[in-house]
This record gives structure tokens, C-alpha cells and sequence, in this order.
């Protein structure tokens, strides 16, 4: 018997355990049953807010990370997003995610705003599944981009030359820090444009950063 087949035996079994209900819920994400892998999400969230909130943060997260590879429907992943905040705001996860989705659009301010409050609760400990998030050097990556485009840019360059100097950040990231710190010895008309690319297991999306 495999995994799924284990899970839904379970589930049978005691349908009302949301622990069981996320554990179908992540089989199913790994097999590609996005809206199955939905569901189940959901139902854990609705089940644990009160008494488990970090493990209905990660699922809330869960639901927004499947609608976020579909792009269909980007109110709904806001607020999906919003809701993780609700459940748990003491983790940086979701308001990484919201300054992404604001500088896409560049919506510059609030881009920066999520940036820096996700700075304030860094250093957790990992959520009991994956959700794509890339790491807390991200945030600060996230700080730096955005606080050029509101006109801070001694602090952006501060940022990129602090990111510079950290340790463990894979090429792809510190490739594009290096750049930028290597461009504010330029003048504006050297300012180019950068193909950045944030991965998250099977989700692939793309934005041009600019310093």
C-alpha cells in the first residue's frame, strides 16, 4: 500500500483528523492533483486556526501556492495570503510573497512595506511543508529592490552591499547582488535590466529587476 493509498485509508477512518487531511493534501500536491491537493488544504486550515495556527498558516499557504501556479485568480491569492497573516503574523513566509506580488505590479510602496515587516520575524524554525519560500535573505533582497523605486536609494545600496557580504546565498541570487552592487560605481545610463527567476518545486515565474 502506498502513501496515498495509506492517507485515504485513514481518512475513512477518522475523516475529521485535519493532521490526516494535510497529509492528502501534500500526496496529492506531490502527484500534480492540484485542486484534490486544494481541498484538503483548505479543510486542515479551517480545522486547526484556533488550536494549531502554524500548521493552518503553512496550509492556507498550501492553498495559495496552487491558485499562484494556475494565475487565474490574483484577488483570491492576495487574500489567501492576508488570511495566512491572520492566522500567524509572526512569520515572514506570507508577507514575502505579498511584497513579490506588489513589486510585479510595481506597486512600489506596499512592495517595500511587506519587505520590511517580514524582516521583523525572520529566523523561525521551517514550517511543517514546503511552500517555496526561498529563504530570510530574500526579504532583504525584496528591501533593496523596492526602496530604490521609493526614492531610498542610499539604503538600497546599503542593502545590496549587505547582501553581498552574507554567506550561503546561492549563485543565481548572489549573481544579480553582485551586479547591483557593482553598478552604483556607474553612471544611470549603464542601469540594465536583470532576468530574475524565483523557483518554487514545480513553479517557475520571472521578473525583471532593476537597480
Amino acid at each position: 500500500m502506498d502513501k496515498l493509498q495509506t492517507y485515504l485509508h485513514d481518512y475513512i477512518n477518522n475523516p475529521l483528523d485535519p493532521y490526516i487531511n494535510a497529509k492528502l493534501g501534500e500526496e496529492y500536491e506531490k502527484r500534480g492533483h492540484g485542486a484534490a491537493a486544494l481541498s484538503y488544504f483548505l479543510r486542515t486550515a479551517e480545522m486547526l486556526h484556533e488550536t494549531d495556527p502554524e500548521m493552518a498558516y503553512c496550509c492556507v499557504l498550501k492553498t495559495w501556492k496552487q491558485l499562484h501556479k494556475q494565475k487565474r485568480r490574483p484577488m483570491w491569492e492576495r487574500d489567501q495570503l492576508a488570511t495566512a497573516i491572520a492566522y500567524l503574523p509572526t512569520r515572514p513566509e506570507a508577507y514575502y510573497f505579498l511584497s513579490i506580488d506588489h513589486s510585479k505590479k510595481q506597486e512600489w510602496k506596499p512592495a517595500y512595506m511587506y519587505a520590511c515587516l517580514g524582516l521583523q520575524h525572520i529566523n523561525q524554525t521551517p514550517l511543517p511543508y514546503d511552500i517555496g519560500y526561498p529563504g530570510d535573505f530574500m526579504l532583504t533582497f525584496q528591501k533593496a529592490f523596492t526602496s530604490w523605486y521609493i526614492g531610498q536609494r542610499k539604503e538600497s545600496e546599503e542593502l545590496w552591499f549587505k547582501l553581498s557580504k552574507m554567506p550561503n546565498i546561492p549563485d543565481e541570487y548572489m549573481n544579480i547582488i553582485q551586479h547591483n552592487v557593482t553598478s552604483f560605481g556607474t553612471t544611470s545610463k549603464d542601469i540594465e535590466e536583470i532576468e530574475f527567476s524565483i523557483h518554487s518545486n514545480n513553479n517557475v515565474s520571472s521578473q525583471k529587476y532593476y537597480i
